[in-house]
């Protein structure tokens, strides 16, 4: 029997993390993957998500030199080259996942796996021959996939989980999108960017509640602006079909005709034959891997990262990949995780925040205060005529940076550098000593910190004349 140091179930961004750095330390490590290489980032999430909405947004851009200027014609017409594109971006993502994991000297075999006792893995490779192999820790890193209600007839043709969307043959006539978290809301989006009637379904009584409320009215607000009708505090019960229509019954009472659904809302985690009754490994009562803080599983010697020990960002996975391998092999540095991760929303346009909430520092009570800066100022927002907000948080008692929050064109990039500032325990003063290059949206964080810096002075001020009256006073 064959024996690695290493064996790591799926090849995403945790398991791949895992196993490169395994062979980096100098331990042989071996990665088995039943389908493409690279998981949901390369085959139903990141990459084929995101492909869809730039090709979205080149139409919108671009209306005037669209047929008739009717943007759903356009993109109907060119249905067949859209999904080939795409597919063609997720190939090219899967290959050179497999060339990095090739090259750092981990093995990467094609097959399905489970577990048996004494940390075996067995292998069904693709060829249908069956293999045993031994290792010294074993990393679960499966994933995850959306959750399919009870009820719901996802046999009919029209109806969608976010993995089969992208085998959508035309182009609905409208559409209800159930789930307002950051899938259901990209693709709200991308369908209300080549014209195609959207109703948005979510039973939070607010799109998005972990991301900053006041830019996510903003958000709300453009997809308003952009003919999506919000149906908040409901979830979808049922759909039927009448007809050549589906008629979607929600919570409120209340039904909605439609043309096709995409269910958006919740994943659960990949744990099917795996074998983790038999290995001793622990579910919790979401069907999620139970794990401790070095995410070890209740078998010493098997770990379980990413989705599949519940549902996480893609650069969080990584770093809990790491993570789960130095602790396999007794590496005192450990790797640290990111306890305050940035989060993007790709819509139209582009959401993304670190750090505290204004929301959550009004809960905690402590004092800050709030610069902005109106991106259609910058010189490149001008450029580019269109516009979007960067809001910085500031403790008001030091001038340290809390959160950084931001909507419009890439947004997602935008936060890094308040990101990093952040993650350091930085205060704003670096904003208005950086020479940042210009045009460029950056530049909006020294006139965010700019803002920031007057509301602290101002309120120095009024603390100072308080204390001066209460003086007087006494």
């Amino acid at each position: 029997m064959r024996t690695y140091d290493l064996i790591v179930i799926g090849s995403g961004p945790a398991g791949q993390s895992a196993a490169e750095l395994s062979a980096f330390l100098g331990h042989s490590a071996l990665i088995v993957e039943q389908a493409a290489p690279g998981g949901v980032v390369t085959t139903t999430g990141g990459a084929p998500t995101k492909t869809l909405r730039e090709i979205a947004l080149g139409l919108s851009r671009d209306r005037g030199s669209a047929i008739d200027g009717d943007v759903a014609s356009t993109f109907a017409a060119s249905l067949e080259s859209v999904r080939g594109t795409t597919l063609g971006v997720c190939r090219s993502l899967q290959d050179a996942t497999a060339r990095q994991i090739e090259s750092s000297g981990v093995d990467l075999l094609h097959g399905t796996a489970r577990l048996t006792s004494n940390r075996t893995v067995v292998i069904a490779r693709a060829d249908g021959t069956i293999e045993e192999v031994g290792a010294k820790a074993i990393v679960l890193a499966t994933g995850s996939r959306p959750v399919r209600f009870p009820g719901i007839p996802f046999d009919d043709p029209d109806i969608y989980d976010s993995n089969e969307i992208f085998t959508m043959r035309r182009l609905p006539r409208d559409i209800v999108i159930a789930g307002g978290g950051p899938v259901g809301v990209e693709f709200a989006t991308i369908f209300a960017a080549l014209d195609v009637p959207v109703t948005l379904v979510d039973s939070n009584e607010r799109l998005l509640p972990t991301m900053d409320g006041e830019l996510t009215a903003l958000l709300a607000g453009e997809l308003a602006d952009r003919g999506v009708v919000l149906a908040m505090g409901a979830r979808v019960n049922a759909v039927s079909r009448r007809n050549d229509r589906l008629v979607v019954s929600l919570s409120n009472g209340s039904s909605i005709e439609t043309a096709a659904v995409l269910f958006a809302a919740g994943r659960a985690a990949n744990t099917e034959g795996l074998g983790l009754e038999l290995a001793g490994v622990a579910l919790d009562g979401k069907g999620r891997i139970v794990v401790d803080r070095y995410f070890q599983t209740t078998c010493p010697g098997v770990y379980a990262v990413g989705d599949v020990a519940g549902q996480t960002l893609a650069s969080l996975a990584a770093q809990q990949g790491r993570v789960a391998a130095c602790h396999a092999f007794g590496l005192a540095f450990g790797v640290p995780v990111d306890r305050a991760p940035s989060a993007a929303v790709y819509g139209l346009p582009e959401l993304a925040g670190v750090g505290a909430t204004e929301e959550q520092l009004r809960r905690s009570g402590g004092a800050y205060v709030v610069g902005r800066c109106d991106l259609s100022s910058t010189a490149r927002g001008a450029i580019a005529g269109r516009g979007g907000c960067l809001k910085l948080l500031v403790s008001a008692d030091d001038r340290r940076l809390l959160g950084v929050h931001c909507i419009g064109d890439v947004a997602s990039e935008l936060v890094g550098m308040g990101h990093a500032v952040l993650h350091m325990g930085g205060t704003i003063d670096v904003f208005l000593t950086l020479a940042l290059n210009t045009p460029t949206y950056s530049a909006a964080y020294r006139t965010a910190a700019i803002d920031a810096m007057g509301q602290l002075v101002a309120l120095a001020r009024h603390s100072a004349l308080a204390s001066l009256t209460t003086g007087a006073q006494s």
